[in-house]
């Protein structure tokens, strides 16, 4: 009896420390699916959704459209450090919906005003990258606004070449085409407003981004 009694007790051990261990890796697993998307309304952070789309006639380019932060004086703010965001094609890592022309890049960013500073575009061919600026001296430019804990989406843009120049402009900005978007993606909890750009001075003096590309921005 007292053999059986010391072997029940080792199996209730046994089993109190299995149901620690189980209520261990739940809780481990609780923290690492922890609902990690934009909400709308409680982040300090905003929101930012943006198509491109590149012209029919130039789509074997890689183009990059560089949206830069206004300090309070209305000129951009030093490049990096949160400070800027950039909207590209054919990375692999954006969202393609079908029937929707172009991929969309979905971005969590600082809140406040930001300017189109530039496009770039890197076109390959015979093993060679050839490059195609497209700095925006302005000091006219599209720009945009969004505020700490909103989501917004700026609609559509082509992107293209002309002559040795990249360029964008806006193409559609269509409550359908982010009703899509939104469908095809859990990035955002809450409403996204649709934000059209505006037009903006902001003045641009163009050099190297860094000293090891030819590539310019303001």
């Amino acid at each position: 009896m007292l053999l059986a009694w010391y072997a029940d007790a080792g199996k209730a051990g046994v089993m109190r420390f299995l149901v620690l261990i189980l209520g261990a890796l739940a809780l481990a697993q609780c923290a690492t699916s922890e609902d990690e998307r934009f909400r709308v309304g409680a982040s300090e952070k905003a929101f930012v959704i943006i198509g491109v789309a590149e012209a029919s006639e130039n789509r074997e380019a890689r183009y990059t459209l560089l949206w830069r932060r206004l300090d309070g004086a209305g000129e951009f703010a030093e490049h990096g450090g949160g400070t800027s965001f950039e909207a590209e094609t054919n990375q692999g890592d954006t969202l393609r919906v079908r029937g929707i022309p172009g991929e969309f890049e979905l971005l969590e960013v600082e809140p406040g005003v930001y300017a189109l500073d530039s496009v770039f575009a890197i076109i390959r061919a015979d093993h060679v990258n050839y490059v195609a600026d497209g700095v925006i001296q302005g000091p006219e430019r599209p720009a945009f606004e969004v505020r700490p804990g909103e989501a917004v989406y700026l609609g559509i843009w082509q992107v293209d070449l002309e002559e040795t120049r990249a360029v964008t402009r806006p193409w559609r900005i269509a409550e359908s085409d982010l009703r899509a978007v939104l469908s095809h993606s859990d990035h955002v909890l809450g409403q996204v407003r649709i934000r059209a750009t505006h037009t903006r001075s902001v003045p641009c003096a163009p050099h190297p981004m860094n000293p090891r590309t030819r590539r310019q921005v303001c």
